[in-house]
């Protein structure tokens, strides 16, 4: 349990909180025991709940795994009074914190803000690890990495896609709040919260702007590898037809028939050999003028 003490207001903070802790809060804040149940684990849903004297609502966030490459949802549970911010949490998170100081905090409402402001802040951080690998594949697509540069699209598509499905839960928490949050607070209370609301707001548009870039990247990259497969069909083609009729040509002189002309002729063998050389010879000059290959 770590506790930070604002002017006129408390943060206590606990990580996988313990059966003693959860009655110590059940206790000391007069919390519904449904809402104390809830403490004990990671909720199946989000809400937003006001009671007479508190409010009660769940909150996620996104933590990027770099060995994962990914990123994983986060969720912070908030117990919210006049004096007190509650938040329980079941994943440690002390690099999230650095930087908050709430000192001169004053009221709950100021500290939630502080608080949401600073993880909404850290989200924008995070960011930036999408953000150099949507550079980094501009960079590299047209350098002829296109089976690499392939696979980092794949994973970079999964980044982002996690990372907003994360950031979208946020979005009706904090309708929610802006409505509720009144009732605890006063109606002075919509502006710091409308605030929030577009703080997550920014962050949903810059991971549209880079999911829409990385689309952009992958059909491009996509018709880079249709360009250099279609080339490497059209080689191929190209010398099929130019093999073909004297492969057919070989194929009739080893015939064992009478009536085979050159059979019997000196140097047969290296008439028809000769035949053919010129004629392959003949026709890649063709081809090459065609631009076939």
């Amino acid at each position: 349990m770590d506790i930070r003490k604002g002017k006129n207001v408390q943060w206590i903070d606990i990580e996988n909180p313990t059966e003693k802790e959860v009655a110590w809060i059940e206790q000391e804040f007069g919390i519904h025991p449904v809402i104390a149940e809830e403490l004990r684990g990671p909720s199946a849903r989000s809400r937003v709940e006001a009671y007479k004297n508190y409010l009660f609502f769940i909150y996620y966030f996104p933590l990027y795994d770099a060995d994962d490459e990914a990123s994983t949802r986060t969720e912070i549970d908030f117990i919210v009074t006049k004096n007190a911010v509650i938040t329980v949490h079941y994943t440690p998170f002390g690099k999230v914190r650095d930087g908050l100081d709430v000192a001169k905090v004053d009221t709950s409402l100021m500290l939630v803000y502080r608080i949401i402001e600073h993880f909404t802040t850290f989200q924008d951080r995070q960011l930036r690890h999408i953000r150099e690998k949507v550079e980094a594949v501009g960079r590299q697509i047209f350098k002829g990495h296109e089976k690499k540069v392939l696979e980092q699209i794949t994973y970079l598509k999964r980044d982002i896609s996690e990372y907003r499905i994360i950031v979208r839960l946020q979005e009706p928490i904090l309708h929610s709040l802006v409505a509720k949050g009144k009732l605890l607070w006063g109606e002075g209370a919509e502006v710091y919260l409308n605030d929030l609301m577009g703080d997550q707001l920014k962050v949903v548009n810059q991971l549209e702007d880079y999911r829409e870039a990385i689309a952009d990247f992958e059909d491009t990259n996509n018709q880079l590898m249709n360009l250099k497969i279609n080339g490497s069909m059209k080689t191929f083609t190209a010398l099929s037809f130019l093999t073909f009729p004297f492969m057919l040509l070989a194929a009739i002189f080893s015939m064992n028939t009478r009536d085979t002309p050159l059979i019997d002729a000196p140097g047969a063998f290296w008439i028809i050999v000769g035949v053919m050389a010129v004629g392959m010879v003949s026709l890649t000059i063709y081809f090459r003028r065609k631009g076939w290959f």
